[in-house]
């Protein structure tokens, strides 16, 4: 056998042998082979619905105002302010005098009102000793017209004589009733004379310009000399009982949520702290081109405020207890409000009714109960009746959904 033939052979005979070894190799690697792992299902972070407090608000922004002010005004022209009593940020009590204006113009009038008073007591006293002798003069005449007629009678007088008394009582009638017109005239002139007097009195009180009310000084117009004119706007405004509040306007859509009597907290421009405040007033008609309605709201006397500052107010709409999930986790099937529920690692998506929204949190009044866990972020990889490996909060730090 030549050399060729017989590594052809030996060739032969090893593939012959590999081909029966390659099986065996084939079997124990498949035998020795880890089992396939099974596909864990996806991570979820879920949230436990939960009983908490839920308090709704409404944010306004507005300027600080008076709730009342009071105008102090002269009620006279052509006087000078001697003094002033009273300046800006003063408090004041009803009654108080804040200016004096010179009175020695209405002064002399009222003197000049005295005397023509004087004089016209003088004249009625005239008139009236004129109508005691008038009244003397009447009887006079009356008993001579008796005796005239007698005489008339017994034939001793004649007619002239009788014509004559006659005459004489009339003409004693005339200043009679000359001197009762006279003191009628004379008492009307008084009462003209105290009228005016009157009137000087009235004009003097108002050169004491007094507070009408107890409060603060917000303005003051009035300068020492300065001459005042009536109808000239203003000396002083006061805020009545020096209370403030919050002017603010709200959207029509959001009126009918408001009342009078809502609590707000009141964060004014400068300062840290929030003042507690009370919806006092909401206007009842809303502006057509703004479609704004206005609301006021007071605050305590111990608020930091100032007019024309700017401010926030806080309302609180309403503040209960319910069962509520994070907002994230409701989704819509239309209109309609759904929660992907957790239970057994199964989605199961319920409808529900929602309630309040506050905080972040919204209110479910039906179709959950207290306990029970939902998707925190709905929609979110998974749908209805998925298998999921819950991750709760206390273990969800590392878990983004």
């Amino acid at each position: 056998m030549t050399r060729t033939k017989t590594l052809t052979i030996g060739l032969a005979a090893l593939l012959t042998a590999g081909a029966a070894w390659l099986p065996a190799i084939a079997a124990d690697a498949a035998a020795n082979a880890p089992a396939a792992q099974e596909q864990a299902p996806p991570a979820i972070r879920v949230v436990a619905a939960e009983r908490r407090e839920l308090v709704e608000t409404l944010s306004v922004n507005g300027t600080i105002v008076a709730r009342e002010e009071a105008a102090v005004g002269a009620d006279v022209s052509g006087l000078k302010v001697l003094t002033l009593n009273a300046d800006i940020a003063d408090t004041v009590k009803k009654g108080d005098v804040l200016a004096v204006l010179d009175r020695s113009m209405l002064d002399t009038q009222l003197a000049q009102m005295d005397a023509s008073r004087a004089q016209a007591e003088a004249n009625i006293a005239q008139m009236q000793a004129q109508i005691g002798d008038a009244e003397v003069a009447v009887r006079q005449a009356e008993e001579g017209l008796a005796r005239a007629h007698a005489l008339q009678q017994k034939g001793i007088a004649t007619d002239a004589q009788r014509d004559n008394a006659v005459n004489a009582l009339d003409s004693a009638r005339a200043r009679l009733e000359s001197a009762k017109k006279a003191v009628a005239a004379s008492q009307a002139q008084l009462g003209v004379v105290d009228a005016q007097k009157q009137n000087v009195l009235v004009q003097i009180e108002k050169t004491e310009l007094r507070a009408p009310a107890d409060g603060l000084v917000l303005a003051r117009d009035a300068t020492l000399g300065g001459v005042v004119m009536a109808g000239s706007g203003p000396l002083f405004r006061i805020a009545i009982d020096s209370d403030f509040e919050l002017a603010a306007n709200v959207a029509e859509t959001d009126l009918p949520r408001l009342e009078k009597g809502l609590k707000a907290d009141v964060a004014i421009a400068g300062t840290d702290t929030a003042f507690p405040g009370t919806i006092r007033r909401i206007s009842p008609e809303v502006d057509k081109a703004s479609r704004l309605g206005a609301i006021r709201i007071s605050l305590a006397h111990d608020a930091n405020a100032r007019p024309g500052t700017f401010a926030r107010g806080e309302i609180e709409l309403f503040r209960r207890q319910g069962i509520a999930v994070p907002t994230p986790a409701v989704m819509y099937l239309g209109d309609q409000p759904l929660l992907q529920v957790v239970e057994d690692g199964r989605v199961k998506t319920v409808e529900v009714t929602l309630g309040a929204r506050a905080d972040g949190f919204v209110e479910i009044v039906s179709g959950l109960s207290e306990g029970q866990e939902v998707v925190a972020r709905a929609g979110t990889f998974v749908a209805d009746g998925d298998l999921v490996t819950p991750i709760r909060a206390e273990t969800a730090g590392v878990i983004k959904s």
